[in-house]
């Protein structure tokens, strides 16, 4: 009967949340408000530890990821490369749309293989999330530039 129960909650928890991504849970199309162009310097983001980026805009599927901004750019990475379901849709499609905090920004992402590039992400995430990659990490990431359409 406590399982029943249980069952009963899922559909009003799914009402609650929305579409959202939840935790490691994804979600569908973002909600906030929609910016008319990224920030000039991307260093505003800072204290916002995850940010939400959608994919594949005919079916949208949004999660919960870390990134960081360098200057007028700002960055994703997938430490599973294009086996994450999220990075898989960029290579197929790479318009997506970025929230921060209720700001949604409309972006193209693009593959980033330069490794000045690839360091200069680097060191923003060590300074943001004190993060050092694996070097599974290393050998198999991703990591996205995002860019204005």
């Amino acid at each position: 009967m406590a399982r029943c129960r249980s069952i009963l909650w899922l559909p009003l928890l799914a009402l609650a949340l929305g579409c959202q991504p939840l935790g490691p849970l994804p979600g569908g199309r973002l909600s906030g408000q929609l910016a008319s162009a990224p920030p000039a310097d991307w260093a505003s983001t800072d204290g916002e530890t995850n940010v939400q980026v959608e994919t594949r805009p005919s079916d949208p599927y949004s999660v919960n990821v870390w990134g960081a901004g360098v200057g007028e750019r700002f960055y994703l990475a997938s430490g599973r490369g294009e086996e994450a379901v999220w990075a898989r849709h960029i290579a197929a499609d790479p318009n997506v749309r970025l929230r921060v905090g209720d700001r949604i920004y409309e972006l193209e992402a693009v593959r980033v293989e330069d490794e000045a590039e690839l360091e200069r992400f680097l060191q923003a995430m060590r300074r943001k999330y004190e993060w050092e990659p694996s070097a599974e990490e290393r050998e198999r990431g991703v990591v996205y530039r995002l860019e204005p359409r």
